[in-house]
């Protein structure tokens, strides 16, 4: 065992959004995420390895076609595949639990938003959006330990006047478009983590909204620059290499909690506006990622700043965790009601939920092993109330 003072010394080194370098992805998703034509560059995978090789840290992937609906008939079956990309899995050769997969990317359909996540799926009334993501997720975690979940938040179908292509939208169609996918749809998207977290807490499920980060790039930073046949083929839409970039990269610095490396450049298939724009662009994605939170404060996207570092000693009142350090238990002292007491570790993944709490609980700690946690206090508002750094020392 480390010596406690060197554990509490490399804690406070490690920064807001600590850096990933391997990930083993399988992608529950569709053409929003592959976009199956000649060309290597419409899908996200692409990206993220090309992005990855040179920031030196290693990306393997693959997944399967569908909606959730579908995806819910498990087990998976494998069938993305890349060149010069590595499989994370054959489901042909092995099973599940022996790919080693750590990240688990689903997405749903972009034009069921009219329902509630919650509601019976426009596909299936038999099941919801909810209903089989948690039967996803609790398959893969029965298969695999220590995953994390991302949701990817896509963009919408388009609702035009006349058919694209080979009408362009008209500007107003373009800005209510963008304007859409910022607002109502991406709330969708929020209500549907928010519903996760609620139900599969210890998950931990994240949200990337690449779908409001593209608008916002392409309405604000680079606005009416790319003629909008250069960027979708379709009112889908799907999106040509540039829009497939963007997502691939706002992924990226999601899943690797990192900004794209200053000497990155993608190869000619992006848009050359976006191109000469990319310092701005990836600046800006990072800033929309690290700014993207709950009403509690803790990041909707990173799983390593549930308690920002400047928020570990978070008190709004009279609140005490006793004993700290501690060796098989602690108590909260002076709540004044119930309240859900979480524990994280050092990755920000919730270890242990405790669910009603008051004062003088007892909470054990028998299954943790020594290190460092922190403890989240929220109320059923899930407003934060308290949060602490706790020591666990026998």
């Amino acid at each position: 065992m480390k010596p406690l003072i060197y554990i509490l010394i490399l804690l406070s080194t490690i920064p807001l959004n600590a850096q990933i370098n391997s990930v083993r992805m399988y992608a529950f998703g569709h053409s929003l995420i592959d976009h199956a034509t000649s060309s290597n560059e419409t899908n996200i995978m692409y990206w993220i390895n090309d992005i990855s090789q040179v920031a030196s840290n290693t990306f393997a992937t693959t997944g399967q076609y569908g909606f959730l609906p579908t995806h819910a008939n498990l087990p998976p079956s494998s069938n993305w595949g890349y060149s010069g990309v590595t499989s994370s899995w054959d489901s042909s050769l092995e099973p599940f639990s022996d790919a080693d997969i750590n990240t688990i990317l689903i997405t749903a359909a972009n034009f069921i938003q009219y329902e509630n996540p919650d509601a019976p799926h426009p596909l299936d009334a038999n099941t919801s959006v909810i209903q089989a993501t948690e039967t996803i997720f609790d398959w893969v975690n029965t298969q695999e330990s220590n995953v994390r979940y991302y949701i990817y938040g896509n963009w919408p179908e388009m609702d035009l006047a006349n058919a694209f292509p080979p009408t362009p939208p008209t500007q107003t169609e373009i800005d209510f478009f963008h304007n859409q996918t910022i607002g109502s749809f991406t709330d969708w998207w929020k209500n549907y983590q928010d519903l996760m977290l609620t139900s599969r807490p210890v998950l931990n499920t994240r949200l990337i909204p690449v779908g409001a980060i593209i608008s916002k790039i392409l309405r604000d930073i680079i606005p009416n620059q790319i003629a909008f046949a250069d960027l979708y083929e379709d009112s889908a839409p799907h999106g040509r290499a540039s829009i497939y970039f963007l997502a691939g990269m706002i992924t990226y610095m999601a899943v690797y909690e990192q900004n794209i490396p200053d000497t990155y450049v993608p190869n000619s298939s992006v848009h050359s506006v976006i191109i000469n724009n990319l310092s701005n662009i990836k600046d800006f994605s990072w800033d929309e990622l690290n700014s993207f939170n709950l009403p509690n404060g803790d990041s909707r996207v990173f799983y390593s700043n549930i308690l920002n570092v400047e928020d570990e000693n978070f008190d709004n009142g009279s609140v005490m965790l006793y004993p700290n350090p501690t060796l098989n238990q602690f108590k909260i002292l002076n709540l004044d009601g119930y309240y859900n007491i979480s524990i994280y570790d050092t990755f920000g993944r919730i270890i242990q939920v405790n669910k009603n709490i008051n004062s003088n609980i007892v909470i054990s700690l028998e299954n943790l092993e020594n290190g460092i946690y922190f403890i989240s206090i929220e109320n059923m508002e899930r407003d934060k109330v308290f949060s602490r750094k706790l020591v666990v020392n026998r």
